[in-house]
């Protein structure tokens, strides 16, 4: 209620501002950021439907993703921006005045840069297209505005009208004429802004009506005159404009800003803490780089976001994971080594081939992320961005595939259509013309004894001979297309069934629609249609498969379990081996635990989505126990063979 009541004062307090109010835009921007980080999407009734879009669009992505993949299939893909606009296209009912859109406008930046983890710029607001829209709509407006206000006073000045919003003005009475009085006829009310610009510029403004007056100018080019006029003053409300939105931008900006970047610090404050370590008190390197493990251990569990920590994701993805891996490699590599014992074999491929699983079994399966659980989704116009992703626009894959298709039944019936009327044809009319048959008649044919003698044996045997090469030709270019388009059909069944299986009735019906378009725009596949139609009959699954790096949470695991591994590999400390163990054993422990709500990873940059009905699936914690075990075993076996 208290935001409603501060958005309801800036409306009040921009609706009487002269230009935009950028105080109030400032604190309209403020309250939204307010109110979307302490995430009332539910209490608070005014965000309830940007707060529903957002989350349509997380789920967007979160389906496109099962469906067809994360892979953008144009040149110039669309980008979350363009999404966040069409939030602000759905939303902006709300928002009358200039302030409120522009401050809608800088929210969105602001949560596009929440998403990505990076910071708000210039380029970042100037490219959103919801604020470049409004922003355009705004100065269009007000210069259609003020030149009809400055055009009104104009022909006041002229005595072509005996009205005008602003009367102070001598007046120049002529005989001119203009062709149509509605375009310089402001309706409004008077506007203050409008009218100190005309005193400022009082001066030069009836200069320049008493030489309009004096030349004898009427109709068009009068009307073309009086507008040149009127620009010299709009332009400087135009710039006016632009210095208040410069000054909008930098409130996006400033009040955006996420603040200091712990995980930046962290890290320099770690690598002092080692390089020091390493110069002066060597033998305890490990022990520092144990303290450091400690506190990066308790960051990654509580603190640690895998969207905004950017730096955090760069540095464990590029050199943790990649650490671990190179060392599995290396475990496989020594296991083939002659001197290897059978033992150790055993135990490094369970390490190699454990590790591997972890990347593929699922760890959780939600219910609640079904898209017949989300109905709010329906008739969204993010279900129709779905639906054109998947299907309806040219590029995507399934639109591709039965284009792909007709093209290449295209081709085979245009080739079959040449062979039996061209070529066909032509080896018949051959055989007539040179003589080795006399007449054709349906299916009676009629030889010519004269062509068929011996010495005509380079007609009657060549003839045939290169008809031959011609059948060859034919039917083997026929298989091929046949391949070709079967090919096709059983890319179209698996892309059918990988979107079909995670929709509801209504996506479903709504994508059966959509494919039977593009599949009735030719005859030619009308002797697929039964198999074709086959394929729109797909179990639904019960339940979505998450895997571990698809949630927050176990990104956190995952990360954690293999930062254990890393310092349990590096240092030969026993104390190191035992916490770095024990560390492993509490990352499996805590792969069990639920938490609720588990944020999924709809796609990198896009919001995420929430779940509540999930389950686990142990067999992804009970491998991590077993690699603990298998750890420990190994390290054990190293001392018993030193």
């Amino acid at each position: 209620m208290k935001k409603l009541t501060i958005l309801l004062i800036t409306v009040i307090i921009s609706l009487t501002a002269l230009g935009i109010d950028v105080e109030t835009v400032g604190d309209v921007y403020k309250t939204l950021i307010q109110t979307y980080n302490e995430g009332e999407n539910i209490s608070n009734e005014e965000f309830y439907l940007f707060f529903q879009e957002l989350n349509n669009l997380g789920l967007y992505r979160f389906y496109r993703t099962q469906m067809i993949g994360s892979a953008e299939y144009i040149d110039r893909p669309t980008n979350v921006q363009t999404y966040l606009s069409q939030i602000y296209d759905n939303v902006q009912s709300q928002f009358t005045t200039i302030e409120e859109k522009l401050a809608l406008a800088g929210f969105l930046v602001y949560v596009q840069s929440d998403l990505s983890g990076e910071q708000i710029t210039q380029e970042m607001i100037r490219s959103l297209p919801a604020y470049f829209k409004t922003v355009q709509e705004y100065t269009r407006s007000l210069e259609n505005d003020a030149l009809t206000y400055f055009g009104n006073v104009i022909i006041y000045s002229l005595g072509i009208v005996d009205s005008a919003p602003f009367t102070n003005i001598e007046r120049f009475p002529s005989n001119a004429q203009i062709l149509d009085k509605r375009f310089y006829i402001y309706e409004g009310e008077t506007n203050p802004e409008f009218d100190a610009i005309i005193l400022e510029n009082k001066q030069s403004l009836e200069q320049g009506i008493q030489q309009l007056a004096q030349s004898g100018l009427t109709g068009r080019p009068l009307q073309i005159a009086i507008d040149q006029l009127s620009y010299n003053y709009v332009n400087s409300l135009i710039n006016e404009t632009r210095d208040q939105l410069q000054q909008v931008t930098q409130i996006f900006i400033e009040e955006g800003k996420a603040g200091v970047n712990i995980a930046f610090i962290r890290i320099i404050i770690y690598a002092v803490l080692i390089l020091i370590t390493f110069l002066f008190l060597r033998k305890y390197l490990w022990v520092t780089v144990l303290s450091v493990f400690g506190v990066e251990f308790v960051y990654l569990l509580v603190f640690y976001n895998p969207i905004t920590d950017t730096i955090s994701s760069f540095l464990y993805g590029s050199y943790i994971v990649t650490f671990v891996f190179l060392f599995l490699a290396v475990l496989l590599f020594k296991s083939f080594g002659k001197k290897i014992k059978l033992t150790e074999k055993v135990i490094n491929f369970s390490i190699f081939f454990l590790v591997l699983i972890t990347l593929f079994v699922p760890s959780y399966y939600s219910y609640d992320l079904l898209m017949e659980k989300n109905n709010q989704f329906n008739n969204s116009a993010f279900e129709t961005q779905l639906l054109n992703d998947v299907v309806v626009y040219p590029h995507a894959p399934i639109h591709k595939t039965i284009s792909s298709l007709n093209s290449h039944l295209g081709s085979e019936y245009s080739q079959v259509n040449t062979f039996y009327r061209s070529i066909f044809g032509s080896f018949l009319g051959d055989l007539l013309n040179s003589q080795v048959l006399s007449q054709i008649q349906g299916s009676s044919v009629q030889t010519n004894r004269e062509g068929l003698k011996i010495d005509k044996v380079e007609n009657y045997r060549g003839i045939p001979l290169d008809f031959s090469n011609e059948i060859t030709d034919f039917v083997n270019s026929s298989e091929i297309s046949e391949r070709n388009i079967y090919n096709e059909l059983d890319t179209l069944k698996v892309q059918a069934h990988d979107v079909l299986k995670f929709s509801d009735a209504e996506f479903e019906s709504k994508f059966i629609d959509a494919s039977n378009q593009l599949l009735s725009s030719s005859d030619l596949i009308d002797p697929l249609l039964p198999s074709v139609n086959s394929y729109f009959n797909v179990d639904k699954v019960n339940k979505i498969n998450l895997r571990t790096y698809n949630t927050i949470y176990g990104t956190k695991v995952f990360l954690l379990f293999f930062l254990s591994l890393t310092i349990f590999v590096i240092f030969e400390e026993k104390f190191t081996k035992y916490i770095s163990l024990l560390s492993m054993l509490l990352v499996s422990i805590l792969s069990f635990i639920k938490v609720t709500p588990l944020e999924v990873f709809s796609q990198i940059g896009y919001p995420t989505v929430l779940t509540v009905d999930y389950s686990f699936n142990y067999i992804f914690g009970i491998i991590l126990l077993v690699l603990t075990s298998l750890l420990f075993v190994r390290y054990f076996y190293d001392l018993k063979n030193k």
